[in-house]
């Protein structure tokens, strides 16, 4: 853990603006977290049992991904259902993924929140554990300028310990990181990285050929895409599922040998395409309890998926294995 003095309690003010002077130690840990961002990395599921988080299944869960050779792990991300948890299992979490992790992968730990001020006062409380840095978003609903957008993760970035790896989802946020503001943050040396989850390729390949952000492709069904034109990796809630094999499309991709990956991603292609047939992570959920990782729960308003999808996903799982 780091001391960090400067944390905030629960209940403070708008925080204050840290220095925007940065020591070496500080550039360092920028730099290794950027090196690091790369590969697949997983969003890990939040199981619950009888509506509570489950410790158990949340190890079992994550002791089988570091074992099929994950490079990294997202904790509290919208995968991990990050609006439904309350701080404490927040933490929790985070705890159990960095000591399971025992230093072999970096972890992010993803923020949510409208309000700037709020969004800080969460990265003050938690940046304390060692973490490689946090995934943040912009935030939902109010729909800021890219002025707004720019000030927003700027005033995070000036405040903050840790690297920070922007995500961008639009269909969640109602509003997209344009490539000028990428541009514009990407020249903050606290921001090293982006999760781009808009589904198009087009945004995504000038993200890669304009920025010096390591990307990372958040829409899996674009992944092989994504790599071809230079994205460090994905950050793939399907990867949950045969995690070797996409593991193998990275490796592939890596040595040069495209036609390979390309048939390792014909493989899972259906499959991905059924986990976001509906709201992820419910298909992902009822995978899972189908394989008995853990229980087949979502808390509202996330909802169990249909009969029809749940019959068709364990389908195409029996098929691969």
């Amino acid at each position: 853990m780091l001391d960090n003095p400067g944390a905030l309690d629960p209940g403070s003010a708008i925080p204050q603006l840290a220095s925007t002077s940065y020591s070496e130690s500080h550039l360092h840990q920028a730099h290794l977290a950027k090196q690091r961002l790369k590969g697949i990395w997983v969003p890990v599921v939040t199981p619950y049992k009888n509506g509570t988080l489950d410790v158990s299944a949340l190890r079992r869960l994550t002791q089988q991904l570091l074992n099929a050779g994950v490079h990294g792990l997202v904790a509290c991300s919208t995968t991990g259902e990050f609006g439904c948890l309350s701080l404490t299992e927040k933490t929790t979490i985070i705890e159990i993924l960095l000591e399971m992790a025992d230093e072999q992968v970096p972890i992010l730990v993803g923020l949510n929140g409208i309000e700037t001020a709020d969004v800080i006062q969460q990265a003050r409380m938690l940046e304390r554990y060692q973490i490689s840095g946090f995934l943040i978003a912009p935030p939902p609903f109010v729909k800021p300028s890219q002025a707004g957008l720019i000030r927003h993760f700027t005033l995070i970035a000036d405040s903050i310990n840790k690297p920070i790896v922007l995500y961008n989802v639009p269909s969640r946020c109602g509003v997209s990181l344009e490539l000028d503001t990428l541009k514009t943050l990407a020249s903050h040396p606290q921001i090293i990285g982006l999760k781009e989850s808009s589904g198009s390729l087009p945004d995504l390949i000038k993200a890669i050929a304009h920025t010096p952000l390591n990307v990372m492709c958040g829409d899996d069904a674009l992944m092989l895409s994504a790599m071809q034109y230079g994205a460090t990796g994905a950050i793939s809630a399907a990867a949950h599922i045969h995690t070797d094999a996409f593991i193998r499309i990275y490796e592939l991709m890596r040595a040069g040998d495209l036609a390979g990956a390309k048939q390792q991603f014909t493989n899972v292609e259906k499959l991905i395409e059924l986990l976001f047939r509906e709201t992820n992570p419910a298909p992902l959920k009822a995978l899972l309890a189908h394989q008995g990782m853990i229980g087949h729960e979502l808390r509202l308003p996330l909802t169990n998926v249909s009969d029809a999808l749940a019959k068709d996903l364990i389908s195409a799982f029996e098929q691969l294995a």
